[in-house]
């Protein structure tokens, strides 16, 4: 099968998204997927492990932790339950407080995207001309990402 976003490589991963409440399947190479998961990984790993582990969905027992982990919900209860842990999490995300099922405007995530590459060009500048050259490394590897991201919005 080739891949739905590119339509160039073999897909090898399967994107699961939930649309009014019913799954729909995206099909991606490794390439694209990695794009589209480059937005959620710039959350640091330690805000997104929840406070309490205890913490499970009612109807399919899915528990915080692994959500946060794999980024897939249980059932349609899991939102509802887990809604006060996600409204940080979709205003860092998407820039909005809840999620209604509608798309991001692509013209204004674009923008959002430019905004953060001239931070981080900014920053390379800065880290590059102090010579700490490992630092430097890593912003050039975020920009190269936020490129691929606006890229593909484009």
């Amino acid at each position: 099968m080739i891949c739905e976003n590119c339509g160039k490589k073999d897909a090898r991963i399967t994107l699961v998204i939930y649309v009014n409440k019913k799954p729909s399947r995206l099909y991606v190479c490794e390439e694209c997927a990695e794009i589209l998961a480059n937005a959620i990984r710039e959350i640091p790993e330690e805000e997104m492990r929840p406070q309490d582990t205890s913490i499970k969905c009612p109807q399919c027992n899915l528990s915080l932790r692994e959500f946060r982990t794999n980024f897939i919900l249980g059932c349609p209860k899991c939102y509802e339950h887990f809604l006060p842990f996600f409204t940080d999490l979709f205003e860092r995300v998407i820039r909005r407080t809840s999620f209604d099922g509608g798309r991001i405007n692509p013209e204004s995530y674009a923008r959002y995207i430019v905004t953060i590459i001239e931070k981080l060009k900014n920053e390379l500048q800065e880290l590059t001309e102090k010579e700490e050259f490992k630092e430097a490394i890593k912003v050039r590897d975020k920009i190269l990402k936020f490129e691929q991201i606006l890229k593909w919005i484009s």
